[in-house]
């Protein structure tokens, strides 16, 4: 099994994003997994998306997110694919209303135990 280099945690989400190409290729995205530094990003369909790649994403959370990203990997899933993205260019707006959804997603992983 590969070791995990990332720095900081990840975690399981379920929203939903927009992304666009600089080509202008627009489609939807569902994000999988997020974290300070970056998210795990699935299409329904196959894209012509390369480690390398620039997307610019519009995150649906509570708050909306935009934010640039840089593939760094990529994998075919079915009719789709799955692809993860380091986040760049990163301001501290844009990490103000990360802390902000990973927040909420950390604290609602938390088990009851913690709370007694």
């Amino acid at each position: 099994m590969a070791e995990d280099k990332r720095f900081y945690s990840r975690y399981r989400v379920n929203l939903e994003s927009r992304a666009s190409l600089p080509s202008g290729t627009n489609f939807n995205l569902e994000v999988l997994d997020i974290s300070v530094e970056g998210a795990k990003l699935r299409a329904d369909r196959d894209l012509s998306i390369q480690k390398g790649d620039i997307v610019f994403l519009l995150i649906k959370a509570p708050k909306k997110l935009k934010v640039k990203g840089e593939v760094r990997w990529t994998r075919k899933e079915g009719r789709g694919v799955e692809f993860g993205v380091k986040f760049v260019e990163v301001d501290m707006a844009i990490r103000e209303t990360l802390a902000s959804i990973i927040s909420e997603y950390a604290l609602s992983s938390l088990s009851d135990e913690y709370f007694k």
